[in-house]
């Protein structure tokens, strides 16, 4: 027979992994059972079929500056290439991606100290129904709508937007909307930052 310790620390274990399992589609996805955009456990190692369109850069509007930045000619604005997850392999909370900003500014990043978090509708104009990246987490395989010259984006990004005392407002790229998520602990928000500023 298995300690009575040994099995309260399987218990424990197998709670744990249900909780993440399930946070993870509640938080990032938006819904835990039945979320159309992930794919059903199974199905981990298959690619999901992209038209070759939607994996191409528009050109005409992204311009890579080859300084970690990148400018949006549309709506004028100039955004970091890789998010906080791409760079830290971590996640943030909203307070964390605050001082990473500032920090950012306190290196000059790609030579400005004007670096910011962006509003609702700055995440908004990155949202490209038309465009698809890929994004894989553990079993799960996702499409992000943004453009492809952000390589390997995480899904949801903070915004600088309070939605209470204890939540902000974060953007979804599978799915296209904000939604209000828990501001402190990594583990509750699974979100990230990418800087934003007003091109010159």
């Amino acid at each position: 027979m298995i300690p009575r310790l040994q099995w309260l620390k399987n218990v424990r274990r197998n709670i744990f992994l249900v909780a993440v399992f399930f946070g993870v589609w509640i938080v990032c996805v938006g819904s835990p059972v039945f979320a159309e955009d992930v794919l059903v456990p199974g199905n981990e190692s298959e690619d999901l079929e992209i038209p070759i369109e939607q994996t191409q850069s528009d050109t005409s509007r992204w311009q890579d500056n080859k300084d970690g930045t990148v400018t949006d000619r549309k709506e004028g604005l100039m955004w970091t290439i890789k998010d906080s997850y791409q760079a830290l392999k971590k996640w943030l909370n909203w307070q964390s991606s605050k001082e990473y900003v500032e920090k950012l500014n306190q290196e000059k990043f790609a030579g400005y100290g004007d670096w910011r978090m962006p509003t609702r509708k700055e995440l908004a104009t990155l949202f490209d129904k038309n465009k698809s990246i890929q994004w894989k987490y553990y079993w799960t395989a996702n499409l992000i709508h943004m453009d492809p010259i952000f390589v390997d984006p995480h899904c949801c990004i903070w915004s600088s937007e309070n939605f209470n005392e204890t939540l902000a407002w974060t953007f979804n790229f599978i799915r296209g909307r904000a939604y209000p998520s828990t501001k402190g602990g990594t583990t509750l928000s699974l979100s990230a930052i990418r800087p934003v500023r007003n091109a010159e």
